[in-house]
């Protein structure tokens, strides 16, 4: 009899095809989504995945594997590049403590070609118009710390402003209120968190790399801020010639509105 070997028994390649094709595209996505998704993001992404897929995209606290999903999926964690793996690590371990300080507004975690980017805004950072680290500001430095500290990495801390006058004589321009900012964040990590300097350079960008046009409140308020970025070797990327995203309104929309340079 022609199709002797009946349609459904013909079929069932497509289940396990049907399977695989599933798995990619959540891999894809995490993929995609982590090279400039922020912690609100991230977190709504791996819970997503969970409930649709059963697949978790955290890593568990060995670092050994992904944590496996209600259904038994798993991505395997070990697989990853460094830069990767570090990236998933770092956003779970500051979601959880930007929530526990009520920080989780002026958070955002990011991936650039150079490495990752971890973001606060200066509203939590800085009082207006000042250098002096926040004391609200600590206990998330303190949790940065601790996660670079143990890294090999170099780190670069980028302190911008908007495009305002700083009305302040000891920082007549922003040039210099943004270097000595980046300067005060460089020496909590090296005081405070014990981060060897000669990993640390400290950079003021003033207003000359804004997220957002300086055009509103709203935008001065995102593009003041301050990068720690987690640097990687030039040819250590996510996904070989894949063009990641520096900085830009999407990557650091997570920041807070509101509050002066």
């Amino acid at each position: 009899m022609a199709g002797g070997h009946g349609s459904a028994g013909g079929l069932r390649w497509l289940l396990t095809y049907a399977d695989l094709i599933t798995l990619l595209l959540a891999f894809f996505i995490i993929m995609y989504a982590g090279s400039k998704a922020d912690l609100e993001r991230f977190t709504k992404l791996a819970i997503s995945l969970r409930q649709g897929f059963g697949i978790s995209v955290l890593p568990s606290s060995g670092g050994q594997g992904i944590l496996p999903g209600e259904g038994g999926g798993a991505l395997p964690f070990q697989s990853l590049p460094q830069r990767s793996k570090d990236f998933l690590a770092i956003s779970q371990a500051l979601a959880e403590r930007s929530r526990a300080t009520g920080t989780h507004p002026f958070v955002a975690v990011n991936m650039r070609r150079e490495g990752i980017a971890i973001t606060l805004s200066a509203s939590l950072l800085f009082p207006s118009g000042g250098v002096e680290l926040s004391p609200e500001s600590l206990p998330m430095l303190d949790e940065i710390a601790r996660i670079i500290a143990p890294m090999p990495n170099p780190i670069r801390v980028e302190a911008h402003t908007d495009d305002l006058p700083t009305n302040n004589p000891l920082y007549p321009t922003n040039w210099e209120l943004s270097a000595a900012r980046a300067a005060g964040v460089v020496r909590y990590l090296i005081e405070k968190g014990h981060i060897q300097p000669e990993r640390l350079v400290a950079v003021g960008r003033a207003e000359y790399a804004p997220l957002f046009p300086n055009d509103s409140r709203e935008h001065r308020a995102q593009n003041r801020r301050a990068d720690i970025v987690i640097l990687y070797p030039p040819d250590d990327y996510l996904i070989d010639g894949l063009n990641l995203p520096g900085e830009g309104p999407a990557a650091n929309a997570n920041l807070h509105h509101g509050g002066q340079p």
